[in-house]
C-alpha cells in the first residue's frame, strides 16, 4: 500500500458444461411411477396406491460423495434412486466394506422403514443423484389398505437381509 502497488485478486470463471433439463412435476411423477412399477417391492400395489405414495413422497438431490443414509442411525423412510449411482458400504471392525452398488430404479432403506431397526448400511452418492423419499406415514397408509402386501414385503426383506449377511461373511 505504501508503494501504491495494487495486488490483483484472482478471477475464476465457472462454466457448466452439462445441464440437465428440469422436469415438470408431472413428468417427474410419471418417471418415478414407471420406476416404482418395475420394482418388485411395489408389485402388490395398485396404481391408485402408487399414486398416493408418490403424492406423499418428496424428491431430493444429492451431490457426488454425499451420504444419503448412514449406518446405525434411525430411519423412518426409504428411498428409490431415480437418477445417478450410489454405493452401499457397511462398517465392520472399524473399516468400511463395500457391499453393493445402486443404479436407477433401485430401492434402499426399506428395512429401517418397515422394521424400525437402525440403518444397516451407509449409502453414498457416486455421482449426482436424485432420489424419491418415501416416509413411514405414507407407506403405513398404503399397507393399511393392502395387508396382503405385508407378506410379500416381509419375504423380500428376509431375502435382502440374508444376501447382505452373506456378503459380509
Amino acid at each position: 500500500k505504501r508503494q501504491k502497488i495494487t495486488i490483483p485478486f484472482p478471477i475464476r470463471t465457472l462454466e457448466i458444461s452439462r445441464k440437465r433439463r428440469q422436469l415438470e412435476p408431472q413428468e417427474e411423477i410419471g418417471r418415478a411411477r414407471a420406476i416404482l412399477e418395475g420394482e418388485p417391492l411395489f408389485n402388490c400395489l395398485t396404481s391408485e396406491q402408487l399414486e398416493l405414495l408418490l403424492r406423499e413422497s418428496r424428491t431430493i438431490r444429492f451431490g457426488r460423495g454425499e451420504k444419503i443414509i448412514e449406518q446405525d442411525t434411525d430411519g423412518a423412510s426409504m428411498f428409490v434412486l431415480l437418477h445417478g449411482a450410489a454405493h452401499v458400504s457397511v462398517s465392520q471392525n472399524g473399516s468400511m466394506i463395500r457391499v453393493g452398488s445402486l443404479r436407477m430404479g433401485d430401492c434402499f432403506g426399506e428395512m429401517s422403514l418397515l422394521t424400525g431397526e437402525q440403518r444397516t448400511a451407509t449409502v453414498r452418492a457416486e455421482e449426482d443423484c436424485e432420489v424419491i423419499e418415501i416416509a413411514k406415514p405414507a407407506m403405513a397408509a398404503v399397507l393399511r389398505e393392502s395387508p396382503e402386501c405385508v407378506v410379500q414385503l416381509s419375504e423380500l426383506l428376509a431375502v435382502r437381509k440374508m444376501e447382505t449377511e452373506g456378503l459380509l461373511k
